[in-house]
């Protein structure tokens, strides 16, 4: 019989021979109770177990339910489409596939780690959002990464055709719902101003919130989560998507009826008030917000007025699809509250 090596480690199949093989450390570090419900875990295999990959611990996402599988299938595909791209400077900041492995019949898929903390761990700190330099450089990473990516990823041009192709799914997924009139209204009214203008498709996050954001030292370390992606999509998408995402839980650490700190004249009174703040109220939070905006659809080659019908089928692309149908319905409804134009500067012809 021949003797096996010390040193050999048979390469795992399963996410359960990864977990366990002798030598192999693990740790939880995130999981949830979506109808797509995933764990993620940072493990250290035993040396050698990956020839051609890291030396260090990998991730490993396992999925939890048949949804979830497929959320990860999505996300595989994805990961394998940015391996291929040419990202310059940001390819450590995307993790790098690996492999997949069995769990239970469902596919997990393990890739490098990115290194970095979410920036909502900094956002969620007492008072971080009720200062101005502080929020002013989350939008700056977040941005500045942002338009790295578009750049590099940069495809063909075609005309805007966003807010009306999330129209139609919103008229898919709310058949009969009493705010559904107004939200196609208003995702009408944004697909006048969005069609009229060629934009080039670019790879995108589709999930780009601060929450699948890393910073490590003052800069953007790592970009997660990537299941919602595309290779060509429209770059609007993940530019809004931070600005919005940023404004809604600026209350969240407030009492319902009481202002909120630093922001004067945003009071927690119900779903999207932040939302509602950041992109129609006066204050140095939507100031930001808009330039941020502004700026972002500047960059992409496009009228600077355009961000509010950007950010109104932004509202429309949540409310489509979101995996939580009550968070989906909030947007619907926040979005069939809003006004036409923000600001008399933004109306047509202006």
């Amino acid at each position: 019989m021949t003797e096996v090596p010390k040193a050999f480690h048979p390469h795992p199949r399963s996410v359960h021979e990864l977990l366990f093989a002798p030598g192999s450390r693990g740790v939880l570090i995130a999981t949830s109770r979506d109808p797509d419900a995933k764990r993620t875990f940072i493990v250290t295999p035993p040396p050698g177990t990956y020839v051609d990959g890291p030396a260090g611990p990998v991730a490993i996402k396992i999925p939890v339910t048949v949804a979830a599988a497929s959320a990860i299938s999505r996300e595989t595909r994805m990961l394998m489409a940015l391996g291929e791209a040419k990202l310059g400077g940001l390819e450590p900041t995307v993790p790098r596939y690996l492999e997949t492995l069995d769990s239970d019949g469902l596919p997990a898929v393990v890739t490098t780690v990115v290194k970095g903390a979410p920036m909502s761990v900094a956002y969620h700190r007492w008072m971080h959002t009720s200062r101005p330099q502080a929020v002013a450089m989350d939008f700056a990473l977040a941005g500045g990464w942002l338009r790295h990516f578009q750049l590099a990823t940069a495809g063909d041009r075609g005309r805007i055709t966003w807010a009306s192709e999330v129209a139609d799914y919103v008229r898919t997924r709310w058949p009969g719902h009493p705010k559904l009139e107004a939200a196609q209204v208003r995702l009408a009214a944004a697909d006048r101003r969005l069609k009229s203008h060629r934009i080039a498709r670019t790879m995108v996050h589709g999930d780009y919130w601060f929450g699948n954001l890393l910073v490590d030292d003052g800069r953007i370390s790592g970009v997660v989560d990537w299941e919602a992606g595309v290779r060509s999509g429209w770059p609007l998408r993940d530019l809004v998507r931070f600005a919005l995402s940023y404004c809604l839980y600026l209350d969240r650490h407030t009492r319902p009826g009481h202002p909120v700190r630093g922001h004067r004249g945003l009071r927690r009174t119900g779903f999207g008030a932040g939302i509602r703040y950041g992109l129609l109220e006066a204050g140095w939070l939507p100031d930001l917000v808009r330039l941020y905006l502004r700026t972002g659809v500047d960059n992409l080659g496009l009228p600077s007025a355009l961000w509010y019908p950007a950010a109104l089928a932004g509202l429309g692309e949540i409310a489509a699809t979101a995996n939580d149908d009550e968070f989906a319905a909030h947007h619907l409804e926040l979005l069939a509250d809003l006004p036409y134009w923000p600001l008399a500067d933004d109306l047509p012809g202006s």
